[in-house]
């Protein structure tokens, strides 16, 4: 499965209401598109949310997304930080006091 524009404008849309700080594509559809089946995520999403964003994302998409939340501390998640696209990161706005 090829990642297309309209993909990743819905991925980050969702991404942005469901409050991620982060999501990082990963997995078959970056190594070999051609042959993907799924879509692979990994995302910063409080709780069960997480889990919400990826049952949306199928029901847009109409395909598996396969996802697992960034916050957990494992060589698995160091893997895919590594080898993984940052597809949205949330920027903060910092004010200066002056």
């Amino acid at each position: 499965m090829i990642i297309t524009q309209r993909h990743l404008d819905t991925i980050i849309g969702r991404a942005k209401e469901y409050g991620a700080t982060k999501v990082i594509l990963f997995g078959s559809a970056l190594e070999s598109p051609h042959e993907a089946q799924d879509i692979d995520l990994a995302a910063d999403i409080p709780g069960l949310a997480l889990y919400a964003f990826a049952g949306q994302l199928e029901h847009d998409l109409r395909c598996t997304i396969d996802i697992v939340p960034l916050h957990l501390h494992t060589p698995f998640l160091e893997t895919v930080k590594e080898r993984g696209t940052v597809i949205y990161e949330q920027m903060h706005n910092m004010e200066i006091a002056e």
